[in-house]
């Protein structure tokens, strides 16, 4: 009889304290109205990825960019200041930048001389890479007292003779043509950039280059047809 009387308490606490649960908001509900530290979390880590990915394309692109063209200006020296000549040329001043490796030759005689010893008012000829608007970085200067005139582009087809280090010696028609090279000339053929590597003793090549006054030609391209054996 007493367990009776304890069983009906009970049921009437369950049926009373159920609808309480119910109507309470549940987890999942309130868990969608802010958000939770992990899923703040997630978009801080998909943002670093993105800019991860931008950097790298951005690399890729900078890497896969094709070298400068060197350019020559020619004109007069007007101010020496500290590793920077300013020279006037026919469409104005030009920034010319000086380092350890800019070649700095006197003319006539080609004698070798350093930047403390180009005067005002010498004529030059300034050849290098550009470096923004009426910059050059400069690789070779020839400086006169005289005129000088600007070295010319030239190019020519033949057949690769001899590979150097430096440069390339190519059988012509009538003779044989020693062309300089560096680490800015452009190695090409059909299917796209080579490398200088990828040239053989018996290729036929079409160069592009710079030809100054004593005739010495400073390839800027080295378009490859054929190979020794197989036709592009």
């Amino acid at each position: 009889m007493q367990k009776k009387y304890l069983l009906i308490p009970l049921i009437a606490l369950t049926v009373y304290i159920t609808p309480t649960f119910a109507a309470s908001p549940s987890p999942t509900s309130s868990s969608t109205t802010s958000p939770s530290p992990s899923s703040a979390s997630d978009a801080e880590i998909t943002q670093n990825l993105k800019k991860k990915i931008i950097e790298n394309l951005d690399k890729e692109t900078e890497a896969s960019m094709p070298p400068r063209s060197p350019r020559a200006y020619v004109g007069v020296v007007k101010d020496i200041i500290k590793d920077t000549l300013i020279m006037q040329d026919k469409d104005g001043k030009k920034d010319i930048k000086l380092g350890t490796d800019t070649n700095i030759i006197r003319s006539p005689g080609n004698a070798v001389i350093k930047a403390e010893n180009i005067r005002i008012d010498d004529y030059i000829i300034a050849i290098g890479y550009p470096d923004g608007d009426d910059t050059l970085t400069g690789r070779r200067l020839i400086v006169s007292i005289d005129p000088i005139k600007a070295p010319e582009k030239t190019s020519g087809l033949g057949t690769i003779a001899k590979i150097g280090k430096t440069s390339i010696t190519l059988k012509l028609e009538d003779k044989d043509q020693v062309v300089d090279t560096t680490t800015k000339t452009i190695y090409k053929s059909s299917v796209g950039t080579i490398e200088s590597t990828d040239l053989s003793v018996g290729d036929t090549v079409i160069y592009t280059a710079l030809s100054d006054d004593h005739n010495e030609l400073t390839a800027t391209v080295i378009m490859r047809t054929q190979t020794a054996s197989i036709s592009e």
